[in-house]
């Protein structure tokens, strides 16, 4: 055997056990919350020693965040396949930023990441701190980027940068407290196309 293969192997054997990982860590902040679930938990849960688990994340803070990257990175896939007919940049702001908040939703997220009032200070620090999370990603934030820029309805604040982090914790808030008067998909997207747009573009 190669030492090509062997690296190619063991390469593949060490990312099935992060991902073993990643989905013994969600089901334990599920059935404890994030407060009370500890790395020995998340190990024994996936079958590894703490040994195999520490090699892959030096603590619960790196665990977290690689949890909720590993959901963003999900959610940009979900945003490429429904967004694909969106033309005009508000659009295709409004419909991603949408479609996020939705997914989060349905698949219990802002539940499993926010619901624990004790790990919020932590979950505010990794959201900030990772760039994965406070990007939300080029999937939603480069296309609208390109598309307004090209048009030159860019208000002037907006930075590629700062329009990431802007976006982000903007959403963030939604997933943290939902809206009790924004209670539809509907009354989200007006309230996007007639507060949130006109904040970043101007096409007067």
């Amino acid at each position: 055997m190669t030492t090509s293969n062997t690296s190619d192997k063991r390469r593949a054997r060490s990312e099935r056990t992060r991902e073993k990982l990643l989905d013994a860590a969600i089901h334990c902040y599920r059935k404890k919350g994030l407060s009370r679930t500890a790395m020995e938990d998340v190990a024994q849960h996936a079958g590894v020693g703490r040994a195999t688990l520490y090699r892959h994340f030096a603590n619960q803070e790196a665990l977290l965040s690689e949890v909720m990257a590993h959901n963003i990175e999900q959610l940009q896939a979900v945003i490429t396949t429904s967004l694909k007919g969106c033309e005009k940049p508000e659009e295709f702001f409004v419909e991603a930023a949408l479609v996020i908040i939705r997914e989060c939703q349905q698949r219990g997220l802002n539940t499993l990441l926010f619901g624990d009032e004790s790990s919020s200070q932590v979950i505010s620090r990794i959201s900030f701190s990772n760039p994965t999370i406070t990007g939300m990603g080029d999937d939603l934030i480069g296309p609208f980027y390109k598309r307004a820029k090209a048009e030159g309805i860019l208000r002037d604040w907006v930075t590629k940068p700062l329009l990431q982090e802007w976006t982000s914790r903007l959403l963030l808030s939604f997933l943290v407290t939902p809206s009790s008067r924004l209670d539809s998909e509907n009354k989200m997207r007006k309230f996007f196309y007639d507060a949130v747009m006109p904040s970043i573009i101007d096409r007067s």
